[in-house]
Formats: structure tokens, sequence, C-alpha cells
């Protein structure tokens, strides 16, 4: 069958992923005419205007799932089969564990991207008082975009929450004004280079196989 590509965006109630994927739909470059699901699987305060879309959402069908535990494959295929859907993009249920969706795809959607967005005043509460499902969501993300950030932001503490929990998701940051930047922080490396015995863990081989890739004459 026919690979279908998946563009998952997960994050929590109010977070902005509603504004994110708007913009993302808006934008020509994303949606250039495919037929796309657009499956909502959590209802915040903010509603999608498809007429914004390019040629008016003519090629978007929008569609709601509100129970995690009537996620099936049959149930995702049948969705799609009825939008005629050559692409689907997925606003994500942050209460909902990340792997109800993944066990349950149907075989031929694939995973392009997912990315996880986040409100950054209030990510660290989540953190504090949700922090099982805040692992569960960036375990797994390619990138991870923190708005609403200002000048008073603490944009270190948002690095080493992401870094704590994955090293390779890439991270962006969108102010109040829209303006996005990607995070530049360098992580010190897990392990010290200058002891007279490199301890490499079984987690951290990864890092170590592509620092002595890139940096050979460090380890000489």
């Amino acid at each position: 069958m026919k690979e279908i590509p998946l563009y998952l965006f997960t994050g929590f109630l109010e977070g902005g992923k509603t504004h994110f994927i708007q913009e993302t739909m808006e934008d020509s470059n994303f949606n250039e005419g495919v037929p796309t699901l657009l499956l909502v699987c959590e209802e915040g305060e903010e509603e999608y205007d498809v007429f914004q879309f390019p040629n008016e959402g003519k090629n978007i069908t929008l569609s709601t799932f509100d129970k995690e535990d009537r996620l099936t494959p049959d149930r995702l295929e049948a969705l799609r089969k009825r939008a005629n859907a050559e692409m689907v993009v997925v606003e994500y249920n942050g209460m909902w564990n990340i792997d109800s969706l993944y066990n349950n795809l149907p075989p031929h959607w694939v995973v392009a991207q997912e990315i996880f967005i986040a409100d950054a005043t209030t990510i660290m509460q989540y953190n504090a008082n949700m922090r099982q499902l805040v692992v569960d969501k960036l375990n797994s993300s390619q990138v991870v975009v923190f708005n609403r950030v200002s000048e008073s932001t603490d944009q270190m503490a948002l690095h080493k929450l992401v870094r704590g929990i994955s090293r390779r998701a890439k991270i962006a940051y969108e102010t109040v004004d829209g303006d996005l930047s990607f995070d530049d922080i360098e992580d010190p490396l897990p392990f010290d280079v200058n002891a007279k015995e490199i301890i490499i863990e079984d987690k951290d081989y990864a890092i170590f196989y592509r620092d002595i890739s890139e940096e050979t004459d460090k380890y000489d």
C-alpha cells in the first residue's frame, strides 16, 4: 500500500498547538494541496480556520477523535479513507500516552515528523506535576518548540528540560511577537574525555561515536 506521511503535533492544553498547526497548514510550502486528514484529539479554546488554508482548505478534512481507548488501526484508516487523504496531520491530546497512537497506527502510516509544542510560561509546572507525561512526549519528538518566550524566560532551564530527556531533539524558541530562533547552547559531553580511562555508558554510546568521528584528534 502507498505510504501515508503523518505529521504529529504533541503538547498540553492551551500550549499553542492549534495556533502552530494553523500557521503550518497556511504555509503553501507545507500544504501543497495534497488531500489531508487533520485529526484533532483535543479541543481547546482556539479553533481552526480552514478557509485560511491554501485553496480555502478544500483539500483538508477535519475530524475529531475524543477517546484514547478507541484508537485502533481500523478506525484511523477508516477516517483517512473517508477523507481520501494522502497525508495525515494529528493534534494529539497531551493527556494521552504517545504509545496509544504509535501502537495503533495503520501499517502504511509513516511518522514523517513529531513536534512538541509548549508554552514556555507553563511547561515547568507541567513538568513538576505531570513529569511522566512530559517525558512521554519528549522521548520521541524530533523538534521542540517553546512559544510565548520573553526576555525574562530562562532558556537554559528549558534547554536542560529537553536535554535531560532527549539529546537529539532540535529546540526552538518563539517569542510573543512570532520570531523564531533555534537553540545554540552547547551541551557538555556526558563523560570525561580527560580522564585516564574514559567510561562510556551504554546510553551514551551514540554520543561518543559521533564525537570521536567528528573530533578524532581529541581522543589521540
